[in-house]
């Protein structure tokens, strides 16, 4: 919302239940529009519904058993001209992998996986508004569906439901260059770029609390001792000593963890060949195998009793073009890591992210000073207490911003449940710097009603930088 022409990629975008009335008017005053909502904590395709009324919405939201009681979800406009194939809708994962936060510095493989539907695509309305095989391109959804097509994913002129990425892009050439058009190579993997370069741009203050995190807990722990054991006679220390015990405490202090982090970039084309993100995966998954129903699967293959297709006999068989794109994913990676993140040239099938390109990015070094008031609130643990933002903002409170006006809006934003659960703790805790950022501009609003809301959170983190 503060930087929409840097981040041209993304869809229109509201908060449930923080943006619930914005989002009505919105879709008051846009007829005819879709209105994609994704529970939040859901996963796999589960919950999402479309809406095109806003008394539609209200009344879907109103049969949620959490409705009310910190329910939440994310609502994106509905990409009304998506690029299909051969009638199909599908959206593409795309692998990044980051090997250094700062500098920022990541590759991304040059294949992945184009994820199908399975019914013809038809422009949403209220009756096909349930159609989930048309509309949701989950591979976890599809899978299900008996339209599912598990074919050769490298034959050119497949229809498998799950395909690589260098197949697709040999179709979309084909498509293109039949109805007249040239198709650019060079250019898809340029806009695949910067999607996710910006994307990391903002992201990499966000990221770089979790790695300092793992960096303090990688430390390795003194072995502590059974028993005292008889202090040697001192003796005295030559510079020798004193220069190896200088070192050790250095060692010690800059102990940084040689480590690496994988992405999993879900966009979404339109006819005109241009990206949109649609979700970005901290762990994505890794697993080569696929469900298949008992009855399709090889001669000899045991029913597996999981739930994976709702209770129907099935077992699991390993997907080849799984294997083929993660395993290409995975020994990039960990090439990358053997190599301290600094390859002479980058692993087979990757490409080095080029981020000046992109530079300077406003929203990287805004966030960077976000985390940074965020770790001087006290973290995860503090930062959205009143004592820990008062401390964080004590600039702006000696500039005139009354305290009691922090107080109401923490309190606020406790009860919308805003990270405040048993798992402040855990590995995802940190997407709480985002969080911060959200309610540091529902302060800036309130401190500075007259400016624009990014020159007003601009001012009140510039009071508040611990940098400063």
């Amino acid at each position: 919302q503060l930087w929409p022409e840097k981040f041209r990629f993304w869809p229109r975008s509201w908060l449930l239940p923080a943006e619930s009335e914005e989002l009505s008017r919105w879709m008051d005053k846009h007829k005819g529009e879709t209105v994609i909502v994704k529970p939040e904590g859901g996963s796999q395709g589960d919950g999402i519904f479309l809406v095109q009324t806003a008394p539609d919405l209200r009344l879907k939201l109103s049969a949620k058993p959490h409705f009310g009681m910190g329910f939440g979800a994310l609502c994106q406009r509905y990409l009304p001209d998506p690029l299909l194939l051969d009638g199909l809708k599908f959206d593409l994962r795309l692998y990044v992998v980051v090997t250094s936060i700062d500098p920022l510095c990541a590759y991304m493989c040059k294949e992945g996986l184009a994820r199908f539907c399975t019914a013809k695509y038809e422009e949403p309305t209220p009756a096909n508004a349930n159609e989930v095989y048309m509309h949701l391109t989950n591979y976890s959804v599809n899978k299900k569906s008996a339209g599912f097509r598990d074919e050769d994913p490298f034959d050119v002129n497949t229809q498998a439901s799950k395909r690589p990425l260098a197949t697709l892009i040999a179709q979309i050439a084909a498509q293109e260059e039949a109805e007249g058009r040239s198709f650019d190579e060079t250019k898809l993997y340029s806009s695949f770029e910067e999607v996710s370069a910006v994307l990391l741009q903002a992201m990499a203050p966000v990221l770089n609390v979790t790695y300092d995190r793992v960096a303090k807990e990688s430390k390795l722990k003194p072995k502590s001792k059974a028993k005292a054991k008889a202090k040697p006679k001192p003796k005295k220390a030559d510079s020798s000593d004193e220069e190896a015990e200088q070192d050790e405490e250095n060692d010690e202090d800059g102990f940084y963890p040689n480590c690496f982090q994988i992405l999993g970039v879900d966009v979404l084309m339109d006819s005109k060949l241009q990206p949109w993100l649609l979700e970005v995966n901290a762990r994505p998954s890794m697993d080569i195998s696929n469900p298949v129903r008992l009855a399709d699967a090889p001669e000899g293959s045991r029913r597996c009793v999981c739930r994976d297709m709702d209770g129907e006999e099935h077992t699991h068989v390993q997907s080849t073009i799984d294997v083929y794109v993660k395993r290409m994913v995975l020994e990039g990676a960990f090439e990358l890591a053997k190599s301290g993140g600094s390859p002479s040239k980058p692993p087979k099938g990757f490409m080095k992210m080029d981020f000046d390109r992109y530079s300077p990015s406003e929203a990287q070094e805004t966030l960077q000073t976000v985390a940074r008031i965020y770790q001087a609130a006290g973290g995860a643990k503090k930062a959205f207490t009143t004592s820990g933002l008062r401390r964080a903002l004590a600039g702006a409170v000696s500039a005139g911003l009354a305290a009691h006006e922090l107080d109401s809006v923490v309190t606020k934003w406790k009860h919308q449940g805003y990270r405040q659960d048993g798992n402040s703790e855990d590995d995802g805790a940190e997407i709480g710097v985002l969080d911060f950022a959200g309610l540091l501009q529902e302060i800036a609003i309130i401190r500075s009603k007259e400016e624009e809301p990014l020159d007003a959170l601009a001012s009140l983190i510039e009071l508040c930088d611990p940098d400063q």
